[in-house]
């Protein structure tokens, strides 16, 4: 009986470490759109390729778009949470790129320090784990996180440079290129940057939307690692849906935290058309 009640135990914290581990991401269902044609942006809080649960519009810290390098703020009436999924409706102004941010509040949580152990390896948090010595945190592990997505989309073919925009956010990564003119069998460049500092050595996942919904982990992604200068490069293989994301954990300097992460995300649309 007490071997049953153990691995119960045991599944139960891997189901719930597998919910807390939820990445956020935001991709257009149109890869392209006409002037004043309005656009959807989908909203996934699990992969890339399946939302696990919607993100209700008070958990909302921030939803910009930057166009024309000015960022406003969308109309949040649309937001809307469509079973598991949530949709947002943009319009963007005029021709030309442009990028929409949603980022969420800070969630905090608590946990043993062996538990918090046992988290970072389901977050897939080697770097983290590796220093850390649990016998620091007598009294458990209190930690907060916070996501941060971004994607990129495009109205007619005039190519501008509100792809790289900042939006603010704690983390952020931003391609060196716009998509819009990367053909596929080309290598594209990005870089991660924390409070516009960039993340030297941090493990980040690239990928591409799936033929089929992808249930967890990290399914086909490929992952590299930032280099001195917080930047990493890919071979474009296919014209897709590509992601980008990373979770970013270090401990704490805030009274009353003892780690913090900040996850983020970006998804852009290669053409079979680029440069045509």
């Amino acid at each position: 009986m007490r071997n049953t009640q153990l691995s119960a135990t045991l599944l139960l914290f891997a189901v719930a470490g597998s919910a807390g581990a939820h990445d956020l991401f935001v991709a257009f269902s149109k890869p392209g759109t006409a002037a004043g044609e309005a656009n959807t942006a989908l909203v996934n809080n699990g992969t890339f390729d399946e939302s696990a649960g919607a993100v209700t519009r008070a958990r909302l810290q921030d939803v910009s778009l930057s166009q024309g390098g000015a960022k406003t703020a969308p109309d949040l009436a649309s937001w809307k949470e469509v079973g598991k999924q949530s949709q947002l409706t943009v319009h963007p102004a005029g021709e030309g790129t442009y990028l929409l941010g949603v980022s969420t509040m800070a969630s905090t949580s608590t946990r043993t320090a062996s538990e918090f152990g046992k988290y970072l390896e389901l977050e897939d948090l080697p770097d983290t784990l590796a220093t850390y010595d649990a016998s620091k945190f007598p009294k458990g592990v209190t930690y907060s996180y916070t996501k941060h997505a971004r994607t990129i989309g495009q109205v007619g073919t005039k190519l501008t440079d509100d792809f790289a925009a900042s939006l603010g956010y704690p983390l952020e990564i931003r391609l060196a290129r716009n998509p819009g003119s990367v053909k596929v069998g080309e290598q594209l460049s990005f870089q991660v940057l924390q409070q516009g500092t960039p993340v030297p050595n941090l493990r980040v996942y690239v990928g591409h939307r799936a033929d089929a919904p992808v249930k967890g982990g990290h399914g086909s992604a490929t992952l590299l690692r930032t280099d001195a200068q917080g930047q990493a490069s890919f071979q474009v293989t296919t014209a897709k849906t590509w992601y980008i994301h990373t979770n970013h954990m270090v401990p704490s300097t805030q009274k009353g935290l003892d780690f913090v992460s900040d996850r983020a995300s970006l998804s852009f649309e290669i053409s079979p058309h680029a440069g045509h």
